[in-house]
């Protein structure tokens, strides 16, 4: 895991790691032939938790975008503060 900082290649790079993320949508599940309800609630379950990793991967990564921008801010003000 990448150190917070006002780096611009260290955030760069830390988005870098989180594009390279994927997550195969795999293949729904189907029962055709059950009569145990787990199995069939399991199936339904397993769908929904797929398209859910799928979109929380995309969305962490379009979040990610952000990150070297704010450590471009971040450095313009570092190097601005006086001692």
């Amino acid at each position: 895991m990448m150190k917070v900082a006002s780096s611009t290649s260290a955030a760069q790079s830390a988005v870098s790691g989180v594009k390279s993320v994927s997550v195969n949508r795999g293949e729904q599940v189907s029962i055709e032939k059950s009569n145990i309800s787990s199995m069939e609630s399991g199936g339904k379950i397993n769908n929904q938790l797929l398209k859910d990793l799928v979109d929380l991967v995309d969305c962490v990564q379009n979040q990610s975008q952000k990150f070297p921008k704010i450590a471009e801010m971040m450095s313009i003000q570092d190097k601005q503060i006086k001692f």
